[in-house]
């Protein structure tokens, strides 16, 4: 702990943060890990969400108590596929964060926050007996849009990498033509050669399929007959088996002592050599908690990414009286793993979440919800759902300390919407009295200084998923609901308002079918009124929908500012009389405008009427002498205007900075961009070459939800330029 006077100088320079930031001052920290740290960072192959854990340590420094807006910590995403072109930009995920006081003494810090983001993995899937394994880096910078730069180091916050696996591409016809099964030419023409085929469901293993390669590599001899025999440690069947014995003699012969290995199991307990638990969480805003697993070993976990392979439990628990006493069980998450004969020397990791029914646990924003929860790891059979204390042999438990969102309790039925557009509504503006930034994602006065920074005071456009969920609504198909959509400035009645959509395809996570644990159900509805599939208390498994996911809306040519909301009921179909109930509406701005690009050759002068365009003085693709200065105009113009640069190729002929301006960034929420700006080219730095120069346009929007996509466009002149006599 610091010193008072430590202490005193640690506030002092983090209340200037932002004032210094907002100034550009120079010699602002950096990497500063006291207030808020990431612990832990993993990925879910079967729901393609990358995950990560923030520790929140101290009890101020975050702009305010829970009633205030206080702060935000974000986390932004970068992958590397090991393509030779390093880390690039997955997107952003953020959350809320806030003063809460240590007083009284309890487990009230470090706080636990979970942050989630899908990830884009297009083109990037092979046959499962190829692994996919990508490094994610994720950086952590408070309330300070993290750097596009995955190499700069964020004021408050750190950065962390781990090795992820992702889910093998569904067996077709093209692995078995890249296994060098030979198909006749004909049958090539008609089939899909890309759609997944049947496959027959493989039975349980015997252990002697994968016994003889795991002696050779030193997997234990009781790892080896766990699945099979843990029943007899437990002296009942707590579990069906997740493997067959094969007969004495092979036993015998493989020198198995199988007393021995079930007297080992029964006095192993919490053996982390394998996997470990190293980090837990609760994305507070949506209920759902969260934990990474560490996965350590090529082999010992049943099987290849061709075959079965084996499960990682994670049971969360918890403490609602932060008595140390852990008396509700919440449910078990889980996630499958494989042998990976390639798996990196510091292994891969894992992400699993669950989503929680917490209404009944809300509490107003003036007494803070703090609450212990426990994460029990067990590998291949399901943790005790009775007791938090009994660890099984392969697998450990962690305590962490949670905030819960704040609220009125109800346990009667209820709905909260999430996201908008892959965002948290609590990171978009809902400020109706500012309409500068009303409806933007990520608003901030902070403009950034390089292309490399984030613009923040993003609208959205293309597919915008609405995410949420229903609670307490008793056995899946009770309660039907609806999104809607209206614009801002439309008055607020029944008739103002339209679904977003009237077909969805949802899928539900049934974690106790095993043959077909992720089922999709199509519902086309014409009047937008869907049936709600999800069943929390279902058992033995809550049946979940995969991504929370209530609506996606196809907004098309939209543009402008928009309410959204969710209408639910236990009253279909609807008659004057029905029961309706309907959340608060979350804003949300549009911008669907594409660049207009001149596509005219020659061009002497920018076209006024497009929005992107450039033009050489005096003639198009001109012959200059070296040391002749180049001139021209480009024009970059849009509404949500980020930023324009020039770009001067073969980079490898160019010597020094030839081009000005060489970009502009924008200078205000309203700047629309440059519509006929000057710029030249020093041919004095140009070696004699042919050269192409190229406006590059970009926008701010978030495109179909996704943070790493936005409106560009571009446009190119060439030049000659003549070695000087």
């Amino acid at each position: 702990m610091p010193s008072p006077a430590e202490f005193k100088k640690l506030s002092q320079g983090r209340t200037m943060f932002l004032a210094k930031l907002y100034a550009g001052a120079p010699g602002l920290p950096t990497g500063n890990t006291w207030w808020e740290e990431l612990t832990c960072v993993g990925y879910n192959p079967e729901t393609s969400l990358l995950e990560a854990v923030i520790s929140v340590k101290q009890p101020t420094g975050y702009c305010g108590g829970i009633c205030s807006s206080g702060s935000q910590e974000y986390v932004r995403f970068f992958i590397d596929w090991g393509d030779g072109h390093g880390f690039t930009h997955a997107g952003l995920a953020s959350i809320r964060v806030s003063d809460i006081s240590d007083a009284p003494k309890g487990p009230q810090h470090p706080l636990m926050y979970l942050v989630t983001l899908p990830l884009d993995f297009s083109g990037h899937q092979r046959c499962c007996w190829t692994a996919v394994l990508p490094k994610v880096r994720a950086v952590l910078s408070w309330n300070a849009l993290p750097s596009l730069d995955p190499d700069d180091t964020p004021y408050y916050g750190n950065a962390l990498d781990a090795a992820i696996q992702l889910k093998p591409y569904p067996f077709c016809i093209s692995c078995l033509i890249e296994k060098g099964v030979k198909i006749d030419k004909n049958l090539m023409e008609i089939l899909d050669i890309h759609a997944p085929l049947p496959l027959v469901q493989k039975p349980v293993p015997m252990v002697h399929e994968m016994a003889e390669q795991y002696l050779k590599a030193g997997v234990p001899k009781h790892r080896i007959v766990y699945p099979a025999v843990y029943p007899l440690v437990k002296g009942k069947a707590v579990a069906t088996a997740s493997a067959v014995l094969p007969d004495k003699s092979w036993l015998l012969k493989h020198d198995i002592d199988l007393k021995l290995a079930i007297d080992t199991l029964a006095e192993t307990k919490a053996d982390v050599s394998f996997e470990e638990v190293i980090c837990a969480g609760l994305c507070t805003p949506n209920d759902t908690l969260g934990a990474v697993i560490h996965v350590k070993k090529p082999s010992g976990y049943s099987g290849s990414l061709c075959d079965k392979g084996s499960v990682e439990y994670v049971a969360f628990w918890a403490d609602w009286n932060n008595n140390g006493t852990f008396d509700e069980y919440l449910g078990t998450a889980q996630v499958t793993v494989h042998d990976i004969d390639t798996i990196p020397a510091e292994g891969l990791y894992y992400g699993v979440t669950f989503p929680v029914n917490l209404t009944g646990h809300l509490s107003t924003c003036t007494n803070p919800s703090v609450v212990r929860i426990r994460a029990v790891l067990s590998w291949a059979i399901p943790p005790s759902t009775t007791d938090p204390s009994d660890l099984t042999t392969w697998g450990n438990s962690l305590d962490v300390v949670v905030q819960v969102r704040e609220g009125t309790p109800d346990t009667g039925m209820t709905a909260l919407i999430y996201k908008l557009g892959g965002v948290a509504i609590e990171s978009i503006s809902q400020d109706d009295t500012d309409a500068s930034l009303r409806g933007l994602a990520f608003p901030t006065s902070i403009l950034p200084v390089s292309a490399s920074a984030d613009p923040g005071n993003r609208p959205f456009g293309g597919l915008v998923y609405i995410q949420g969920r229903l609670y307490n609504t008793g056995p899946a198909g009770t309660v039907h609901f609806t999104v809607e959509y209206k614009p801002r400035n439309a008055p607020d009645v029944d008739a103002s308002w339209a679904p977003v959509t009237t077909k969805m395809t949802f899928t539900i996570m049934d974690p106790s079918d095993v043959a077909d644990p992720h089922k999709t159900y199509t519902q086309t509805c014409p009047d937008g009124w869907f049936t709600f599939l999800e069943d929390m208390g279902a058992l033995p498994y809550p049946l979940l929908e995969r991504d929370n996911m209530l609506g996606i809306w196809d907004t098309g040519a939209l543009n402008g500012e928009f309410h959204i909301r969710v209408r639910y009921t236990e009253d279909y179909p609807l008659t004057p009389g029905s029961v309706i109930h309907k959340t608060a509406s979350a804003l949300i701005r549009l911008d669907n405008t594409r660049f207009s690009v001149n596509t005219a050759v020659g061009n002497t002068s920018v076209d006024l009427s497009s929005t992107l365009d450039i033009a050489i003085e005096a003639m198009d693709c001109p012959n200059t002498t070296q040391g002749e200065t180049l001139t021209g105009h480009l024009r970059v113009i849009h509404p949500y205007f980020w930023y324009w640069n020039l770009d001067l190729q073969p980079s490898g002929h160019v010597h020094g900075n030839a081009v000005t301006p060489p970009l502009r960034l924008y200078a205000s929420v309203g700047d629309t961009g440059d519509g006929n700006l000057s710029w030249s080219v020093d041919t004095g730095k140009l070696d004699p070459c042919g050269y192409t120069l190229t406006v590059w346009g970009r926008d701010r929007a978030i495109l179909n939800s996704n943070g790493a996509i936005w409106h560009w466009d571009r446009k190119a002149v060439g030049f000659c330029v003549k070695k000087k006599p």
